[in-house]
């Protein structure tokens, strides 16, 4: 019952708060203007960027097959594993971070990958995607300085005591945090279930050690980002107000919508919407443009998702589970 209850809160919670800041964003448009874009737009570019995102879906699947192989899965197909990464996007936009379980649970079914191992292999993952945001907002201070210093003073320009709040959130989180870990370690003690299911999602987690193909992993998260980069920035291109902005107002954007999706919200629905329209202001792009802008990057990657989520949920149901021969079970027996 409390379990159903923290979920409703959560589901709830992270709906308001999109709602709030796609209202907040959305405020002072004008909608005949808007409308009137929509009309204009080049869709060539939107194409292409929907396109290029089924590199970025590959690019993550290879990577994922990467940190899975030393764990025991030298023969995952990059194929099935895409249609989890698909499958996985697609349930994201239901609620926040679910895409994350549910791709575990799609290799677990198609692959016969335990749940827990796949679980830390995608921690690790996160934890790259974390460092590279990172890198790539180190590169934003230097190329951009004052406009990004500019954009964060923006954001929280409404909030009084900024300093304050952050120092509350960082209690609640140490707190928090605290008691997840005494509970966590009362269960692994005393239930053997419990005991397997961290044993494995930590061997998960630490199986970047354990890669070969370092090269490989490298690659591929180049790979990612890069083509991350590309699909907001062609976007620019298609409309006139937007087509003069640069390479670095492209990193910019990769670096805005990185932050507004890391928020828990559902598809970043309103924080994507609200942070990059607060950025493009910055570089002398109207309101309005600005939020249709924004508009038009996320509905391609939301379009992006349902097409290809879509499809992969409906081949994933026809695909035969494929028992690894070196699966966890087949190691336990030797």
């Amino acid at each position: 019952m409390i379990k159903k209850a923290t979920s409703v809160f959560k589901y709830t919670f992270s709906l308001g708060l999109a709602l709030a800041l796609l209202y907040l964003a959305f405020r002072n448009v004008d909608f005949s203007e808007f409308i009137e874009k929509s009309k204009q737009v080049n869709y060539t570019w939107v194409i292409i960027s929907i396109l290029l995102s089924l590199v970025a879906y590959y690019a993550r699947a290879y990577r994922w097959n990467i940190l899975l192989k030393p764990l025991g899965y030298p023969n995952l197909n990059v194929h099935k594993t895409n249609l989890a990464v698909l499958v996985g996007y697609l349930a994201n936009l239901a609620f926040p971070r679910l895409g994350e379980v549910t791709r575990c649970g799609m290799m677990k079914r198609s692959d016969d990958v335990p749940v827990s191992t796949s679980l830390g292999t995608v921690i690790t993952e996160r934890i790259i995607d974390l460092f590279t945001l990172i890198a790539l907002i180190l590169l934003a201070l230097v190329l951009e300085y004052d406009r990004l210093i500019e954009f964060i003073t923006h954001i929280f320009s409404g909030l009084q005591d900024v300093e304050g709040l952050m120092w509350k959130a960082g209690m609640i989180i140490v707190i928090g945090g605290a008691l997840v870990f005494i509970l966590g370690y009362v269960l692994y003690v005393k239930n053997e279930k419990v005991r397997s299911f961290i044993n494995d999602l930590i061997r998960g987690i630490l199986s970047l050690k354990d890669v070969k193909n370092r090269w490989g992993f490298v690659l591929s998260t180049i790979v990612l980002w890069v083509t991350y980069y590309f699909m907001s920035y062609i976007i620019v291109f298609s409309i006139p107000e937007t087509a003069h902005l640069s390479w670095v107002a492209g990193i910019m954007l990769l670096v805005t919508g990185g932050i507004a999706l890391a928020v828990p919200v559902q598809g970043g629905i309103g924080t994507y919407h609200a942070f990059i329209s607060a950025m493009l202001v910055l570089y002398s792009v109207e309101k309005t443009t600005g939020v249709f802008l924004a508009t038009l990057l996320h509905t391609s990657q939301i379009v992006a998702i349902a097409i290809f989520g879509g499809i992969a949920l409906l081949v994933s149901v026809f695909i035969k589970k494929n028992h690894e021969p070196d699966s966890t079970e087949d190691r336990q027996q030797k």
